[in-house]
């Protein structure tokens, strides 16, 4: 029996954890795998994980540059950070690969890349670790340490961007994004009457899902659905500001268990530039309109989704009424050949695949 350790993070938005989820009910499945998942911020003090990890969704959810900053800060201070985290972590890292000893670690967060490289390498550990990034087009340089195994890059896109910052092409793996199994072949539900749109923005719930709202209640006879996450505050805001205005048209939500059951029943949705929840979107062939991204690691996120015609981009909210109309004219025509588009494009079992790719690393090392 083969183990793998893999390192996701659970509140750096959920992207990180839907991957490691995906990628692990694959390699369980085929009998020969025992996979430990872990948040590898939970490898630190109190303290420390709740100013690395818990800090996320309040910085993501400031207005202004806020996250910005956050992100160009951290890729300038890359090797003071590597060797802080790699510090904090170590204890507990070098603990957990006495006790379950993998054949190998996969990260799914850049974070614990180089950090985890350092402690094996002083511990005098020889463990292969892989690299799976989750981001589509802009890759932070977290991910480019040349001790790492092999990089796995989820679409063209990170491949070439991989790449280009010097990767060695042998240690490079073009792979598709995984997506949980449970997005997979979804029948879709019954014909309903008038229209259902859904909204999210992240685990963590954007405060400009608010405007969104606003908008789509007042320009649209839509019912509209906003999955606010995490962000208790937005959903108690929305219902305040809108339950009884809007009586039965709006269903604020929190954190969606069934999330997929939800996307697969509207007839469009709205989502930040999320790659994880884009690819889940696509994967359900629900039409799909973005409306913004994370500054970093998103940016380019709507144009290349836009590019390959699975996605389009309404840059503010005031145009979305616009969008959607767009979408519904001539008959849906717009809706047909995003539809047509996305079939062509989803990653249907990229997860299977990639566990295979796993599998096969694992084994030339036996």
């Amino acid at each position: 029996m083969r183990k793998l350790l893999i390192l996701t993070s659970l509140y750096t938005g959920h992207g990180h954890k839907s991957v490691a989820d995906a990628l692990q009910e694959r390699l369980e499945a085929r009998g020969d795998f025992e996979v430990k998942s872990v948040d590898g911020f939970s490898l630190m003090n109190r303290f420390e994980q709740y100013m690395a990890e818990y800090t996320y969704g309040p910085i993501t959810r400031m207005p202004g540059k806020a996250w910005e900053w956050n992100y160009v800060a951290g890729q300038t201070l890359r090797k003071p950070v590597t060797i802080m985290v790699a510090a904090m972590i170590k204890s507990r890292l070098l603990a957990l690969l006495n006790s379950f000893r993998p054949d190998a670690i996969l990260s799914v967060h850049p974070i614990f890349v180089g950090s985890v490289l350092d402690v094996m390498q002083e511990a005098g550990l020889n463990i292969p670790l892989i690299a799976h990034e989750v981001d589509l087009v802009d890759i932070s340089d977290y991910w480019f340490d040349p001790r790492v195994s092999l990089l796995l890059t989820p679409s063209r896109e990170s491949y070439d961007c991989t790449i280009a910052h010097g990767v060695d092409p042998d240690r490079v793996v073009e792979v598709r994004f995984p997506v949980r199994q449970r997005f997979i072949g979804l029948p879709r539900p019954a014909p309903h009457s008038g229209t259902v749109i859904t909204v999210m923005s992240g685990s963590e719930g954007s405060g400009i899902v608010r405007t969104v709202a606003r908008i789509l209640l007042s320009h649209t006879d839509a019912h509209v659905n906003v999955i606010c996450g995490r962000n208790k505050k937005l959903r108690k805001k929305l219902r305040e500001a809108f339950g009884k205005k809007y009586h039965g048209r709006l269903n604020a939500m929190g954190f969606v268990e069934d999330v997929q059951n939800v996307m697969a029943a509207s007839d469009v949705l709205i989502m930040r530039a999320s790659p994880n929840a884009a690819m889940e979107a696509i994967v359900l062939n629900v039409p799909l309109i973005l409306f913004g991204q994370l500054a970093g690691q998103e940016l380019h996120n709507p144009d290349m989704l836009q590019s390959h015609g699975v996605a389009k981009y309404c840059p503010t909210p005031e145009d979305l009424p616009a969008c959607i109309e767009a979408l519904f004219a001539d008959d849906g025509a717009q809706i047909r050949a995003m539809r047509d588009a996305q079939r062509a494009y989803a990653p249907t079992d990229a997860a299977a695949d990639t566990a295979r790719v796993l599998a096969g690393v694992i084994a030339e090392r036996e």
